[in-house]
């Protein structure tokens, strides 16, 4: 039974909607979506480059690549608001499409083309200072106050060093790590200050108290069914190993560890916090999938950092690992909230939730380390391979972790391909594996290090300026 049929199998005892219905996406990077080619019979990608490896999946047909021009919006957001993407949706009268994020205005067609979330909704709630206005009397969150730039001075360390020791600044509307800087002596303050002051838009920052503790997020699912969490995602900052840590201003999340066991005083906390915010969100109108970025200290408290109201970086490998332990993904029911269309779950012990995801499985971002653009030598070809001693030998076309049979199978996915650029600071190529990947000192372990290194010479990539580990694999 192929996987098309598989799906409709398995769905189809669990949950009715209609599979046919016109359903589109809107991203740069077709892999985030590519899952719900089977889920939906009639599906279509929209993105900024020709990505090969959807010609050996079959579904180069279902693509369509808009170019856009350079400017300061994210790529997605130049696409679904071209003109371009309003004359491929003419011919689309019907078909809804998918957003990463919630968009803002103005709108180059009908906004309710777009499955979203409110933009103001999204907005209010992740901007840092709301966020905390919001639920800092509900759930666990670090001691904090906010400051305007404009106010700092340089006594003004002094008195946060006083009342936090070791301390957080934060942008209130930046994202994935930038903005941020942990300060432990003046000079970071002071570098800090500056480059706040020249990037950032609102002039407003959150200082928080510095919580000794592991990054991890958890992700949510509002829907009329309930308020749904999938598990513990462990997260992999600032790795030396997959991103220049000396470029400013760039994402430095490099991917981490979904799934696995935790104990149920980290499940029973993670879930209360993911519960309150889920159902303040609702209130409110918002559907959907939520992420929330947590600290989990060594004593097992837990506590709110901040929240993404749209998808995660993690939403299209959860959704998949949900999908195979024959789970409804989040995913799905996202898209079915969101475009409005009917639906019955019929079986609900078939909805994920915390206990969902016992295997543990890793997704390894590597990013371009180099100080400038990455002209590629080689195709990156995107499907399953086979890890020796040797190197890597493609099995074949997959984006499933349900082919990934044991420890010596990976997961490549990358949409660029030979004399393709990749930006500086820009992800290249997605790694997943069955497993954990992160050691003690809380970047990559010795043995992702070593499949790192494979992974780098099969596709002639650079070193980059780190190859060895300071410390054991955990």
């Amino acid at each position: 039974m192929n996987q098309k049929n598989l799906s409709q199998s398995f769905l189809s005892k669990v949950i009715t909607y209609d599979r046919d219905a016109p359903m589109g996406a809107v991203y740069d990077d077709q892999s985030a979506f590519v899952h719900l080619h089977r889920l939906f019979s009639d599906f279509v990608t929209v993105s900024t480059v020709r990505e090969p490896w959807l010609n050996d999946l079959g579904l180069a047909a279902k693509s369509f690549v808009l170019g856009v021009e350079l400017g300061k919006r994210s790529k997605t957001w130049r696409m679904a608001s071209s003109k371009g993407f309003a004359d491929l949706v003419k011919g689309m009268p019907r078909r809804k499409f998918v957003l990463f994020s919630p968009l803002d205005p103005p709108y180059i067609i009908n906004p309710l083309s777009y499955v979203m979330n409110s933009p103001t909704i999204a907005h209010a709630y992740e901007h840092k200072r709301y966020f905390r206005d919001e639920f800092s009397s509900l759930i666990n969150m670090p001691e904090h106050t906010v400051m305007r730039l404009t106010d700092f001075t340089r006594e003004t360390y002094d008195e946060l060093k006083a009342d936090f020791g070791k301390f957080v600044m934060q942008d209130v509307e930046s994202s994935g790590s930038k903005g941020t800087f942990i300060i432990s002596k003046r000079s970071e303050y002071e570098d800090a200050v500056a480059y706040l002051k020249k990037t950032s838009y609102s002039g407003t920052v959150v200082i928080s108290q510095f919580i000794k503790g592991q990054q991890y997020s958890v992700q949510v699912c509002v829907t009329k069914n309930g308020v749904f969490t999938g598990g513990l995602q462990k997260q992999l900052v600032d790795s030396k190993y997959l991103c220049n840590l000396n470029l400013p201003g760039v994402t430095r999340w490099c991917g981490g560890e979904l799934g696995g066991e935790y104990s149920e005083i980290l499940k029973h906390r993670s879930q209360e916090i993911a519960t309150i915010v889920g159902s303040e969100l609702a209130s409110h109108g918002y559907r959907g999938i939520f992420g929330i970025d947590l600290i989990i200290t060594p004593e097992n408290d837990v506590y709110a950092i901040e929240l993404n109201a749209r998808l995660t970086g993690y939403t299209h490998v959860l959704s998949d690992m949900q999908y195979a332990k024959r789970k409804i993904p989040f995913i799905l029911l996202h898209v079915l909230e969101l475009a409005n269309m009917d639906y019955e779950v019929t079986d609900l012990e078939a909805l994920p939730g915390m206990n969902t995801l016992d295997d543990k499985f890793s997704y390894i971002i590597l990013n371009n380390q180099t100080s400038g653009p990455l002209k590629l030598t080689q195709d990156i070809k995107a499907g399953l391979y086979r890890v020796d001693n040797d190197g890597l030998t493609f099995l074949k076309s997959s984006y499933s972790v349900e082919d990934i049979k044991d420890d010596r199978n990976v997961l490549i996915m990358s949409k660029f391909g030979k004399k393709q650029t990749v930006e500086k600071g820009k992800r290249v190529l997605k790694i997943i594996k069955r497993g954990k990947c992160m050691g003690l000192n809380g970047d990559l372990d010795l043995k992702s290090q070593r499949l790192l290194s494979l992974v780098k010479s099969h596709f002639s990539l650079p070193e980059g300026t780190e190859t060895t580990s300071e410390a054991p694999a955990a």
